[in-house]
């Protein structure tokens, strides 16, 4: 029940040189697109996901062998400690049926002249990602507000959100 809700929102969010406008529509049509240049495997590049990795795999040999398993204290990897950026599109996706709205995620010119984004570094699929995470969840934050002026009243000129 979306009586009482503002349902649509638009929120920008920034994270390094990447800026991302969200805008949403609790609408009961669920609908997503985006345009992120995701051109690395994983979210923050290969480095940063395999040292993850190495991280997880440090931390579960060290609780194996605190528990005195000895013989199975020789992971080198373990499975998860990454998020490919295939599985952050489905992500956003996922919420966005789930939630029944229509989602857009754009990404914005990153400087004042009006330039386009241009990924300078490895690494920067996790600046984008941050940013649209930051977006989505603010624009959603507006979108499920309470507005006092629609009186309990699905905001919709029709007086009802079809399904």
């Amino acid at each position: 029940n979306k009586a009482g809700l503002t349902r649509m929102g638009c929120a920008e969010a920034m994270c390094g040189n990447a800026t991302i406008r969200c805008t949403m529509d609790l609408s009961n049509r669920p609908y997503f697109e985006w345009d992120l240049p995701l051109d690395e495997e994983y979210v923050g590049g290969d480095d940063e996901a395999f040292a993850a990795m190495r991280r997880g795999a440090h931390a579960r040999n060290q609780a194996l062998q605190s528990k005195g398993n000895t013989s199975m204290a020789n992971a080198t990897m373990l499975c998860g400690s990454a998020l490919t950026c295939e599985m952050l599109q489905h992500v956003f996706e996922s919420l966005t049926i789930e939630t029944r709205a229509t989602v857009h995620l754009e990404l914005m010119p990153s400087s004042k002249d009006g330039a386009a984004y241009q990924p300078q570094y490895p690494g920067h699929t996790k600046d984008l990602a941050l940013a649209a995470a930051r977006a989505f969840g603010t624009a959603l934050a507006e979108c499920v507000r309470v507005d006092p002026r629609r009186a309990g009243k699905v905001a919709s000129s029709k007086g009802t959100l079809s399904v």
